[in-house]
């Protein structure tokens, strides 16, 4: 039987010694790498290496992270894994940032290592096949035409329902690149220390183990990735990177929501719309919201954007306001998906408050719409359902 070939990158034999009484089952080669060149003529020589271990401690991390990242960029398949002498939180989160699977505790974890270098192996594979498109996670999307805070308030909201109608072993994710930026994060009250900017950086390196280390999770169980708050303008990223990073992430979420704008760029845009299962045009009765809506969707349109999938939510809505929802869709030429009302003072408290508006004003008409919105998109429904009457307007109706 073929044994498994994996390096270590250590200085201290006690690292090799330790590992290999822990996987007796596996080849350890020990390597002293002089640089990144060095270390990957080493690997060469090693023949086929399944696997590489990184002895990690403060004083040597920079050169570690170092050649874990330059690994990384010519084998981005080789799952990698860090060994340290103690679990200190802030190297563990460096070692899966640069790209570490898991962090292993010398002396403590040695009962887990054969079974873990397993479950890495396999997780490997399974980022792989998950890289590829058709990844078996619902993709919904959510975009207005003019950046606002309701984009992320919307979106956070729909994510929290969906992630309700989805079993406890499941998972689901928000993804905020809308601006104001960080908004989702604000809402939910989530310190995030790692971001979308982040993720999309680490496309290559995304698997179960990282979105468990490093993605902010709110206290419902929904994980997060958002734009950092103190950005300053438009981060720029590439649109094919982000692509395969929600790929990745469908093989390993049952339900995704993107939140996005019109300043986006168009190609990022048109991505977004082709990849999504469902996505929704958010626009209020205001006649500058849907007036801008109608220049977005016809500068897409031009563009051969897919529609196809797309239909309009109306935000904020009142009777006898404005526009109505019907005259809306003809104006945007869409289906009408939902509309949803709700009391603004509440909305406002729910803000600033960083609790959603299910825990700030379960009552409000908001969350009963969010809740049949989120059913419908599950089930591919094409339009929301009326809300069950009460029984004092049954009387009157």
């Amino acid at each position: 039987m073929t044994r498994t070939q994996t390096a270590v990158v250590a200085d201290d034999p006690v690292i090799l010694n330790w590992l290999q009484n822990a996987a007796p089952g596996v080849d350890f080669g020990l390597i002293r790498p002089l640089d990144g060149d060095d270390l990957m003529e080493r690997l060469q020589q090693m023949g086929k290496v399944e696997m590489v271990f990184f002895e990690v401690a403060p004083q040597n991390l920079p050169a570690r992270i170092a050649l874990m990242e330059r690994l990384l960029d010519r084998l981005p398949d080789v799952p990698l894994a860090a060994v340290g002498a103690e679990h200190q939180p802030d190297l563990v989160l460096a070692c899966m940032r640069a790209g570490a699977r898991d962090f292993f505790v010398l002396k403590r974890d040695e009962a887990n290592v054969a079974t873990a270098l397993g479950r890495l192996l396999k997780r490997s594979a399974q980022a792989r096949d998950a890289g590829r498109p058709g990844g078996k996670g619902k993709l919904f999307t959510l975009l207005a035409a003019h950046p606002h805070e309701g984009i992320a308030f919307a979106a956070a909201h729909l994510a929290l329902a969906c992630h309700e109608k989805i079993p406890s072993t499941e998972r689901a994710l928000l993804v905020d690149i809308a601006t104001p930026a960080g908004a989702a994060t604000i809402f939910l009250n989530i310190a995030q220390s790692y971001s979308v900017l982040d993720a999309v950086n680490d496309v290559f390196r995304a698997d179960q183990t990282l979105v468990d280390t490093a993605f902010s999770k709110h206290s419902s169980g929904l994980y997060v990735l958002s734009l950092p708050e103190d950005a300053i303008g438009r981060p720029n990223f590439n649109p094919d990177e982000f692509l395969k990073l929600l790929q990745v992430l469908r093989g390993l979420f049952s339900v995704i929501v993107v939140a996005f704008d019109g300043m986006a760029p168009l190609p990022l845009q048109k991505t977004l719309l082709t990849a999504a299962d469902r996505s929704l045009m958010m626009t209020d009765q205001s006649i500058v919201k849907s007036r801008h809506s109608k220049y977005l969707l016809r500068a897409l349109r031009l563009d051969d954007a897919a529609l196809d999938r797309t239909g309009l939510l109306v935000d904020n809505y009142h009777k006898r306001l404005g526009l109505e929802p019907q005259n809306l869709a003809e104006l945007l030429d869409l289906p009408l998906v939902a509309t949803l009302s709700t009391d603004g003072a509440a909305r406002i408290q729910a803000m600033n408050a960083g609790e959603p508006m299910y825990v700030v004003a379960p009552k409000d008409t908001y969350c009963g719409d969010m809740r049949r919105l989120a059913l419908a998109l599950m089930e591919g429904q094409a339009k929301v359902g009326e809300a069950p009457k009460s029984a004092l307007s049954k009387l009157f109706s």
